[in-house]
């Protein structure tokens, strides 16, 4: 068992040695999220996301994101066997990715979150976190990230993870 981790972690390392010669390429990535809510009336949070990166320089890429999330209430909410269905929205954000290495980076987003039932209201939204990128063949790989996510009205606070496949040109 030691010996498979260990020649995983070789393999990841090679790969991220190897990609430090590369420039950054434009890029589009689509996946998956998890949302942990904090101190919320949602137990959890699904959703799927696109993501386009467009680079300016050696390090630093503007990004555009576009989501659709769907959140779960927490059962007996307001003293009440029926819960209710999910909380629907449409995150869209603009941000910068900012790479450490070609293989690990840090990104800021803001922009809005726009609720499909209930409310339909527009929130604010930002994220803040660190992701790395494993490069699979040529022009793929996948895109992990870890952020922190804040909307408005303390409607959401959560910890997201976003697991996605990359496309770079």
């Amino acid at each position: 068992m030691k010996s498979s981790c260990l020649f995983v972690l070789l393999i990841c390392w090679s790969a991220l040695v190897k990609a430090q010669d590369e420039p950054l390429k434009k890029a589009i990535s689509l996946g998956a999220e998890l949302g942990i809510p904090n101190a919320s009336v949602y137990s959890i949070g699904v959703g799927i996301s696109g993501k386009a990166e467009f680079p300016v320089s050696s390090k630093v890429a503007i990004t555009a994101t576009a989501a659709y999330s769907a959140f779960f209430y927490k059962s007996n909410l307001f003293n009440n066997s029926k819960t209710l269905t999910s909380a629907r929205f449409i995150p869209l954000k603009a941000g910068v990715k900012y790479y450490l290495n070609p293989g690990v980076y840090f990104e800021g987003e803001l922009g809005t979150a726009i609720e499909t039932n209930y409310l339909k209201q527009d929130l604010f939204a930002f994220s803040l976190g660190p992701g790395f990128i494993i490069p699979i063949k040529g022009k793929y790989g996948i895109d992990f990230g870890l952020r922190y996510e804040k909307w408005s009205n303390h409607q959401v606070q959560q910890t997201a993870i976003r697991f996605a496949h990359r496309f770079g040109w």
